[in-house]
């Protein structure tokens, strides 16, 4: 639900959420809630505490691309409980609804503008709304900054305080960052140690694409495609045997 004042008598009222028109408690003037021209101020509450989130970046750091010793190795430096700024925008686009989010703060955090924030979730940020341990940071960015470069006609706008974990962690005398979703456990990260096959797994991938497309060319166009299944198949199993002893 948000606040505006009645535009005739200038009574405090407060519209939910999808709300085009609402009646003024006082005067009874019917107001249409112009939301394309106005912003709403939410927050969207934490709902993983602090030890499921440190669970969730261990199970992270042990994922498959990660590098060998990460999940034992990382060392937390900070974990800092955040209500992060962003500009939500929602536009329509051809007939279609199009939602983009975009950071209320300078950061070099990553992920901050790929961001999923569940429609139902949020509540309205005023004086009464409790951020509890968080630190709530200030907006630093107009949201002016950012229309020009929005696709199609404006729906809505609004200024929402995302729940996020900023996770600073040490790996091999290196530092890094690392981003987790509050409400959803969403990791987002930059630049992280990857498994020293990663690079491997890559050129093997694209070898297995071009014999691939070799043998559908060869099946379609003509025979002497069938070559690039060859030359494929080879650089894909000369690098999976390279992983093999390597790693």
């Amino acid at each position: 639900m948000s606040a505006f004042q009645c535009p005739k008598c200038g009574a405090p009222m407060k519209v939910d959420s999808g709300i085009h028109f609402s009646k003024c408690a006082y005067c009874e003037s019917t107001v249409f809630v112009d939301r394309a021209g106005v912003m709403f101020f939410y927050a969207l509450p934490f709902t993983i505490n602090e030890d499921k989130a440190k669970a969730i970046f261990r199970r992270w750091t042990a994922g498959p691309l990660m590098a060998k010793e990460l999940e034992k190795g990382a060392e937390i430096t900070s974990f800092t409980k955040i209500y992060f700024p962003v500009y939500q925008f929602k536009r329509d686009e051809n007939g279609r609804e199009k939602i983009l989010v975009r950071p209320a703060k300078g950061t070099t955090l990553p992920g901050m503008q790929e961001l999923k924030i569940p429609p139902g979730d949020i509540t309205l940020y005023d004086s009464s709304f409790d951020a509890g341990d968080a630190l709530v940071e200030e907006v630093e960015i107009n949201m002016d900054a950012y229309l020009e470069e929005m696709p199609g006609t404006p729906k809505e706008q609004s200024l929402i305080y995302f729940p996020i974990y900023s996770v600073t962690y040490s790996f091999n005398g290196e530092e890094f960052n690392a981003i987790i979703d509050g409400s959803g456990g969403t990791v987002y990260a930059g630049t992280f140690p990857t498994r020293s096959s990663f690079p491997y797994m890559l050129v093997a991938g694209a070898g297995f694409g071009i014999a691939f497309i070799g043998a559908l060319l060869g099946g379609i166009v003509d025979a002497i495609f069938f070559i690039l299944v060859v030359i494929g198949l080879g650089v894909s199993l000369y690098l999976g045997h390279r992983v093999t002893r390597e790693v």
